[in-house]
């Protein structure tokens, strides 16, 4: 025969029905259940002591406030301890707290800022309902009158009474809302969806230098001396400009779908000019039509596999930076790109630039080169990509000797049997090893290191003289002029 459980009210978050409350996020595949007890046993326990330790031991100055607390072994908190005014406790209000569990510190204190900001939005919202409760009950019965005249009352029948044990009451009753719990869950599922969201992981390509700009305007400061510094691409060298969202997207669709589709179309030699200027730092412009296939070229150099569908043609927001993106043939802080524009932009505003075919630009000299797209005559042959016409305009010539590091490119690239994702990360551990040398060799060229030194330096580390112009580049990051070698 079961036997059901007798619980306090107060200790009843959820009546009989519902058992619990539960959001579904359909676009990350994240359900947010709220119930009164833990569905892990592990986890109940790290709860409940949590629990135990926010309202009793862990205290703060003047007693509310967040504050942290844990280890490896019972889990990291962060407990935001308040009050509720109740006309029936003793003090006149009642104590709660707000506890967030993870098992990993760092993210928990990185956190911390973003959480404690909504928690106590949550807490001011709880006070305010508990606090208009509490005065419309103490004008129907004050409380305190109530209790001073009962102490001093002459008649000594009741001390002969047995005082009857009021049970604390729940938080429905405190803040008269018989809605709070829904309210809380919807809360809180909004606290956790949006703070996995905020800070996201990235391939890091190799140690920050002294050159590397970052947006310290967006910058907030954590417990135990951390600082959390945005990763919203506002001012990074890692955005997308859109420069005009006016033009109109032809009915043909026609794009590149990776770097080695693109590679096929330019052949070797023209894949070749266009990646090491691109490389070393010079300004690759691409002009043509459709505006659909200039778009797509531009986006398989950022994006070593590329799907593109009718509808994010058409979206207005596909331009937009994500957070995951990463430049195929350079790191980040080199790559910045103009997918269309409606003039010519300096090489100090994009080095990877999208035009229509009426646009002027200047003629191509060292440090310009120009990919002019040039559509087939025959209506009939426009839909087919390979009857396309590709010409490469350039005033420089091409090293004796390429860049090391985009002849290994090359050759992975030819490599039938290396798929795409295999291809992406290949690339990211290339970009990584020769970021880490010419950071290397810029700081010694910053420490005024003989040219001997730096020869030997360069030779022990793989590189070599014809690579220089490429490391230079890599280590200060886009030139801001033409002709700059990025110092």
């Amino acid at each position: 025969m079961a036997m059901e459980k007798l619980w306090a009210t107060a200790c009843q978050s959820l009546t009989s029905k519902p058992y619990g409350y539960i959001s579904n996020d359909h676009d990350s595949r994240v359900s947010y259940l709220s119930t009164q007890y833990p569905t892990i046993g592990e986890v109940a326990a790290l709860v409940r002591q949590a629990c135990i330790r926010s309202l009793s031991c862990e205290v703060t100055p003047g007693r509310e406030g967040p504050l942290y607390f844990g280890d490896k072994l019972r889990g990291h908190v962060l407990s935001h301890t308040f009050s509720l005014k109740d006309a029936q406790a003793r003090g006149f209000q009642r104590w709660f707290s707000i506890i967030v569990l993870m098992k990993d510190k760092y993210f928990l204190l990185n956190s911390w800022p973003f959480l404690v900001d909504n928690i106590t939005t949550i807490i001011t919202e709880l006070q305010e309902r508990a606090s208009k409760a509490h005065e419309e009950e103490q004008s129907a019965c004050p409380q305190r009158a109530f209790r001073l005249l009962t102490v001093n009352s002459p008649d000594d029948s009741f001390l002969k009474k047995k005082t009857p044990n009021k049970s604390s009451r729940p938080i429905t009753q405190l803040t008269a809302d018989e809605l709070v719990f829904p309210r809380l869950h919807l809360w809180f599922t909004w606290i956790l969806r949006a703070g996995s969201t905020r800070m996201v992981e990235y391939v890091a390509e190799g140690l920050p230098t002294m050159n590397v700009s970052l947006d310290w305007e967006q910058q907030e400061e954590t417990a135990e001396g951390f600082t959390v510094i945005s990763t919203t691409p506002l001012n990074t060298y890692v955005n997308e400009l859109e420069a005009s969202s006016s033009y109109e997207v032809t009915k043909v669709l026609l794009f590149v779908e990776n770097v080695r589709e693109f590679r096929q179309l330019l052949g070797h030699e023209g894949f070749l000019s266009l990646a090491y200027n691109l490389m070393v730092g010079h300004q690759v412009v691409v002009r043509g039509c459709p505006s659909e296939l200039v778009t797509s070229i531009i986006k398989c150099l950022k994006e070593v596999a590329l799907r593109v569908s009718h509808s994010s043609l058409m979206s207005s927001d596909r331009m937009k930076p994500r957070s995951g993106d990463w430049a195929v043939l350079v790191p980040r802080h080199c790559y910045r790109a103009v997918t269309h524009s409606d003039t010519y932009l300096e090489l100090a505003e994009c080095n990877l630039l999208g035009l229509e075919p009426q646009v002027a630009v200047p003629q191509p000299s060292a440090t310009v080169l120009r990919l002019d797209i040039l559509r087939p005559q025959n209506e009939d042959h426009q839909q087919n990509l390979e009857m396309y016409t590709f010409k490469i305009k350039w005033g420089g010539s091409m090293p004796t000797k390429c860049p090391t590091i985009l002849l290994k490119m090359e050759k992975a690239i030819e490599n039938s049997k290396l798929c795409e994702n295999v291809l992406r990360r290949h690339f990211i551990s290339l970009k990584e090893e020769w970021l880490n040398i010419a950071k290397v060799i810029h700081r010694v060229h910053q420490a005024n290191g003989p040219n001997e030194d730096i020869a030997e330096l360069l030779r022990s580390l793989g590189a070599q003289d014809h690579d220089k112009l490429l490391l230079d580049f890599w280590a200060t990051g886009l030139v801001t002029h033409p002709g700059g070698n990025g110092r």
